[in-house]
């Protein structure tokens, strides 16, 4: 029976994210590999409660008080719905295939009234990385997200590397927000700042932990990925945010370098508007090699930064919009903020080569430290069921 739960976007998030799908899965290997078993909550957060998955045209339809936006949008997934129906079966594929779930699939309301999770009793519950705890992200304070459910009542309450916004909360929000961290056991977060703030507002103890994803080898992710037959290309990772500028200068990168641009994401409009190759339907698998297979990357993700990282690609990420804890955090951690691109920036013709020996070294030193606080915090107490 598994020992540890873990909460996160996982199982559901906007856009069939790789990166959410990842930092799960590869949590739950880490776990794994440290002995003990664990389960995904199939959790769909109250901001997705009813967001179209399998049909994201539907999401655009509600843009309808901003026209422009709303045709943009309509025309992005009306372009897309064949691509995306494809892409949705690879996710609930994998999630099938490669994830340890819960058999039943929670909401927050249903998770509330649950009094203990279906088919297993954890000792340890963990919310597990991501942006669970950015208000605007979750569409306030997710109950979920914070443990604060029946089935967690009792039970040791570590908090892995969540990413919590730049974006200020209301008194109201503080205060609650305060409540719940110092109910937990231990408190981590995924980016320095992060963890001052969160620390300065609760009095706790918070440290700043790597993403799971950058906590596995390019050898664990191999294994995982489907290799690309494509060789020699600038990869353009796109998402969440279309950035015209940003898909202007990976062309002009890839030129540059006499590449082909192959563009994945779920923007297929582009193969028409900028003419270059767009893969609009991959599964993680073929994510993954598609990183592997590249010659250079340009993104506006975070974990594209990570995945550039483990796999010792040249990289270049463009901001979404206005201030971002997790890229600055990321690449200031490794002397990278040369690698930062403003989102109306330009690429840097003679950017400096990164040095990946060196990254790797800083790279494992934050790894051994985190993995010291998921075996002191999660492993070692996940035999024992906390009571009070």
């Amino acid at each position: 029976m598994p020992r540890v739960a873990t909460i996160s976007f996982t199982t559901h998030s906007r856009h069939l994210n790789y990166g959410a799908v990842l930092h799960g899965w590869a949590f739950q290997q880490v776990l794994k590999g440290m002995g003990c078993e664990s389960v995904v909550i199939d959790y769909i957060p109250m901001s997705l409660t009813h967001y179209h998955f399998k049909w994201p045209v539907l999401n655009a339809l509600r843009s309808w008080r901003r026209p422009l936006v709303m045709g943009r949008r309509v025309l992005q997934w009306i372009v897309s719905t064949r691509a995306n129906l494809r892409k949705y079966a690879k996710f609930e594929e994998f999630k099938s295939n490669r994830l340890v779930c819960t058999p039943r699939t929670y909401t927050e309301e249903s998770l509330v009234a649950a009094p203990k999770l279906e088919g297993c009793d954890p000792a340890v519950f963990v919310c597990e990385a991501d942006v669970i705890w950015k208000r605007s992200a979750t569409h306030g304070l997710d109950r979920g997200f914070f443990l604060d459910f029946p089935a967690a009542q009792g039970r040791r309450k570590v908090a892995y590397a969540p990413s919590v916004g730049s974006k200020p909360l209301s008194p109201d929000e503080e205060r609650r927000f305060a409540e719940y961290v110092r109910g937990f056991d231990a408190v981590s977060s995924r980016e320095r700042a992060g963890a001052e703030w969160i620390s300065s507002l609760s009095g706790r103890k918070v440290s700043w932990l790597l993403d799971p994803t950058l906590l596995l080898k390019a050898a664990d992710y191999a294994a995982l990925a489907r290799p690309s037959a494509r060789k020699g290309y600038v990869l353009l990772y796109s998402c969440m945010k279309f950035n015209a500028n940003m898909v202007r200068e990976a062309k002009r990168l890839a030129k540059s370098l006499g590449k082909p641009l192959v563009e994945v994401g779920n923007f297929g409009v582009n193969r028409f508007i900028f003419g270059h190759e767009v893969i609009d339907d991959a599964g993680v698998e073929e994510w993954l090699g598609l990183f592997m297979g590249a010659d250079a990357v340009v993104c506006n993700s975070f974990h594209g930064i990570c995945f550039s990282l483990v796999f010792h690609k040249p990289f270049f990420a463009f901001s979404r919009k206005g201030s971002d804890w997790r890229f600055d955090n990321i690449c200031e951690a490794f002397g990278l903020e040369d690698r930062l691109i403003a989102q109306d920036g330009r690429i840097p013709e003679n950017a400096r080569e990164i040095d990946y020996a060196r990254i790797d070294g800083l790279l494992d030193a934050h790894a051994a430290r985190a993995r010291s606080f998921i075996e002191e915090n999660v492993v070692r107490p996940a035999g024992e069921v906390r009571h009070g």
